[in-house]
């Protein structure tokens, strides 16, 4: 395997990177209850608009969302990959639950290993096979 170089991030770059986390799962939560509070005004007395005037508002704030995600996806998958501490089996189980569990994956990974702290303390789990 070539020689990885560590990405170490500077604690203020740890720390914007673990607020922008944040912000799918709350943006997640926020969706689901907007679309429950539009189709449960939906009435047949509701106003037509009502849908429209809410999606006006949804939809920019769902693609810059989504692009965030993308963004934190490439931080996360590239922190996994240059982790010294991480052997070739870990980066790639850690590469496909960041995946696959994006924005589920992305608070945990970044409490293990990537808060301000979590370097010194945080060691991967032994290996069975070792």
């Amino acid at each position: 395997m070539p020689d990885v170089t560590p990405w170490n991030p500077t604690k203020g770059t740890r720390i914007l990177i673990g607020i922008a986390t944040l912000w799918p799962p709350i943006y997640f939560a926020l969706f689901i209850a907007s679309i429950g509070v539009a189709f449960a005004s939906a009435g047949p007395s509701a106003n037509k608009q009502t849908f429209p005037d809410i999606f006006k508002f949804i939809f920019p704030l769902h693609c810059l969302t989504m692009l965030l995600s993308f963004a934190l996806m490439a931080v996360y998958i590239v922190h996994a990959f240059k982790n010294s501490r991480f052997t070739q089996e870990m980066r790639i189980l850690w590469v496909i639950i960041l995946f696959m569990g994006n924005m589920f994956a992305f608070p945990v990974y970044w409490w293990l290993y990537l808060r301000p702290g979590a370097a010194a303390s945080a060691q991967p789990p032994a290996t069975p096979l070792s």
